[in-house]
């Protein structure tokens, strides 16, 4: 499988790319910047310029009611499915309720935020095919509409455990969850979840045989559909000439290698959105 290059915050030179980081964060109301965003930023040309198109459609009501109809899916979808009581089990490990507390707030962050990404990785993967992405307008609020701002998570800390970091118990779960998941990297979610090894341990041990069940399978599918649905139904088109693309230097070699990483984000985003939704029932 092959690797994702990714330009870590810390690690960003370009300005263009900095500052496409600090607006990014400001826009989706989040202290992290996501990793698709990390993957496009080793093309900071063409980071700077897909945010700049996708911003206006990031600040409107209808992205963020997409985004709902999206999370509201997972909800259903998995409604039905047995998952364990991982809060109870934590406390059985000595996890305080505080504990509990900060770990429902960062899967909280993940679980609102991952269908929002999934809607841009869909328009961004349509607009290098050279699909027509969105363009269906802005209503804008009615007068007596009072618009619900998003949910702000810039508050949220948390740590995240890299892979080259991982003590011994970790590192053997996040290998089972590579082998399992087909996963080129692990996710900042899992990373984040890893700052508390029980909590990793009891949930992927509760959500590891769901992976194999018929019924995920048939929802990351349904959810795929979903998202590229509500990337054509943006406010605000997305357009991606070759010539548009060229002119900001990002030749064929780099379109190819673009397409390959927004795609891989495109097939793992279904799952990693019932995996972070299993991890919130646990917690209650």
């Amino acid at each position: 499988m092959q690797s994702i290059p990714l330009v870590r915050e810390g690690e960003a030179t370009e300005e263009r790319a900095r500052e496409a980081f600090r607006d990014i964060k400001n826009a989706l109301r989040v202290p992290i910047v996501n990793l698709i965003f990390q993957a496009w930023a080793a093309v900071p040309r063409f980071l700077d310029l897909t945010w700049r198109r996708m911003r206006p459609n990031v600040l409107t009501a209808e992205f963020g009611a997409l985004a709902a109809r999206i999370e509201r899916d997972v909800r259903a979808g998995t409604a039905d499915w047995p998952v364990a009581d991982h809060a109870a089990q934590l406390r059985a490990r000595a996890v305080s309720d505080a504990e509990i507390a900060r770990m429902r707030e960062v899967i909280e962050l993940f679980a609102q935020v991952n269908p929002k990404l999934a809607i841009l990785a869909c328009a961004v993967e349509g607009a290098l095919a050279g699909h027509p992405v969105g363009g269906s307008g802005s209503k804008g609020p009615h007068r007596e509409e009072v618009r619900e701002r998003p949910k702000e998570f810039r508050g949220v800390r948390f740590s995240l455990v890299e892979e080259r970091d991982a003590p011994p118990r970790v590192r053997a779960i996040y290998e089972d969850m590579r082998a399992t998941l087909h996963l080129p990297f692990i996710e900042t979610e899992y990373k984040a979840m890893a700052s508390y090894p029980d909590w990793l341990e009891v949930w992927w041990k509760d959500c590891k045989p769901k992976v194999a069940d018929p019924r995920y399978e048939r929802l990351t599918h349904a959810i795929a559909s979903a998202a590229t649905e509500a990337s054509k139904s943006l406010p605000h088109g997305l357009f991606m000439s070759v010539d548009l693309l060229e002119r900001s230097d990002i030749d064929e070699g780099k379109r190819k290698e673009l397409k390959r990483v927004t795609g891989t984000f495109v097939r793992l985003l279904p799952g990693l959105m019932i995996n972070v939704e299993l991890a919130r029932r646990g917690l209650g």
